[in-house]
């Protein structure tokens, strides 16, 4: 068993920060970062192929964008990443799409920045700063949480790796949000068993909320496209909402290689069927199967992206999950619940940056004051 002071449970944008500022803060007790990935990202994952060493491909978050220049403790937090040029202002444009296939004006884009060589390079360099005791463990996923003896004690689900800690950060909704009731078999939301209820009013009130939070799944596949010329490459294509239900996509990625070639990635919406362990397999070639079928219309406006379609080479669908904050959020005055020792983080925390991966960032930047504090 690791017994550490805090653990710490996602890699992606929100657990990678959070770990940095506690190191930049001077947090001195012993830390673990958790994650089920190979490595970290989360949301903002990348890909690579291990036949070929040159390709790299987001198929999460492909950006991380701003309204206006980032200011204050933000920018001191992402300075250091545009110096190493971890972080690069993204210069291609982002073009939206009607139910006709047609080019039109979305909104203004605001200030975007690209992860190079990849998003999962923005998690590396922030987890590369982390208190002098830190631990990462990753390929771990989590299916049991019990509070005892006032410390917490996580375990996979065979308790072949089985973890204490003083205190508990969860950087996203699985272990706190109903969703996790579909994939991880459990009665009620991991989080909501370890704690009863009346113990913590204020975890019973940060649990309410989550529970409000809509869940949201994206079925992404991801394609290599040969070396192409295209004049203006997008970044990004979004689909009005119009569109987006004709064709059940919410937006392409484009990601160029160091080669010349293209990654696509297709970010799916989902249609509603069940997913279970047993049932997913079969939901991945579904998915893929009407993806292909959708994107030559939604490619119409490049006969080059159509044209490479036959060319292309498939990798396969990938499935996440997120709580979503269209709707509702945590209040930031809940982020930390002091009595239940348990602290939460993501872009789901209302805040600036609200649903976005600034959210991300900024929540783990509020959260970290609070535990050195505690």
């Amino acid at each position: 068993m690791i017994e550490v002071d805090l653990a710490i449970v996602g890699a992606g944008l929100a657990g990678c920060a959070l770990t940095h500022c506690l190191g930049r803060n001077g947090f001195d007790g012993s830390t673990l970062l958790i994650e089920a990935g190979r490595g970290p990202g989360g949301r903002a994952s990348s890909r690579r192929h291990r036949g070929d060493l040159i390709w790299r491909l987001d198929h999460g978050a492909p950006a991380l964008n701003f309204s206006a220049p980032p200011q204050g403790g933000i920018a001191e937090l992402l300075q250091p990443l545009l110096d190493q040029g971890v972080l690069v202002e993204e210069q291609r444009p982002l073009v939206w799409l009607d139910g006709a296939a047609q080019r039109i004006d979305g909104p203004p884009q605001g200030l975007s920045y690209a992860g190079s060589p990849t998003m999962a390079s923005v998690c590396e360099a922030l987890l590369a700063q982390a208190p002098g005791r830190h631990q990462s463990v990753f390929g771990c996923r989590l299916r049991w949480l019990e509070r005892s003896s006032g410390r917490w004690l996580l375990a996979n689900a065979e308790r072949t790796e089985v973890f204490a800690a003083k205190r508990l950060a969860l950087t996203g909704t699985l272990l706190a949000h109903p969703r996790s009731l579909a994939m991880l078999a459990w009665g009620e939301p991991p989080l909501r068993t370890a704690i009863p209820i009346g113990a913590d009013p204020q975890l019973d009130a940060a649990l309410q909320a989550i529970a409000g939070i809509e869940a949201s799944v994206r079925w992404n596949w991801m394609l290599a496209l040969p070396a192409i010329e295209i004049k203006d490459c997008p970044r990004q294509i979004w689909l009005i909402p119009q569109a987006q239900q004709r064709w059940g996509i919410e937006r392409l990625v484009l990601q160029l290689q160091s080669d010349g070639r293209l990654g696509l990635v297709v970010h799916g919406l989902d249609d509603g069927q069940s997913i279970t362990p047993e049932s997913q397999p079969a939901l991945l070639r579904h998915h893929e199967q009407r993806l292909h079928a959708a994107l030559p219309e939604v490619l119409q406006p490049w006969p080059q992206l159509q044209h490479a379609l036959e060319q292309a080479e498939s990798y396969g669908v990938m499935r996440w999950g997120a709580a979503v904050p269209t709707a509702g959020g945590l209040p930031a005055e809940l982020q930390w619940c002091s009595k239940s020792s348990v602290g939460l983080a993501g872009d789901w925390i209302l805040g600036p940056g609200y649903g976005c991966g600034e959210g991300a960032l900024r929540s783990a930047m509020a959260l970290a004051e609070q535990l050195k504090l505690a």
